[in-house]
């Protein structure tokens, strides 16, 4: 079967092409990517995928997202550590009143 890089594929391993055919088409994928056109490209040794080759629309999602994963992390566990004690407004001012003491000395 061909792929829109005119890389063929064999057998189950249909997704995945050699780490040279991926190099010697890097042109012809740019080239589709630039167009919108481009599907990810699975490459590898003896057609194991090792890697693949992404337009960068595609990957800056992709972090995006696991940027925002971590994020939602982070804030559940803090959370699950709230002890819902907040500093009054008269503690914020005393501490901003401590710094500014501390500069003018």
């Amino acid at each position: 079967m061909a792929n829109p890089y005119g890389l063929s594929y064999v057998g189950a391993m249909a997704n995945v092409v050699t780490t040279g055919e991926a190099r010697d088409a890097l042109h012809q994928i740019a080239k589709r990517f630039d167009a919108g056109e481009g599907e990810p490209v699975y490459f590898g040794s003896h057609r194991r995928a090792q890697g693949v080759i992404v337009p960068v629309e595609i990957w800056e999602r992709l972090l995006e997202q696991a940027e925002d994963e971590l994020d939602l992390e982070f804030a559940r566990a803090r959370l699950g550590r709230d002890d819902g004690r907040r500093l009054t407004r008269a503690e914020v001012d005393a501490v901003f009143d401590r710094l500014r003491a501390g500069r003018s000395t």
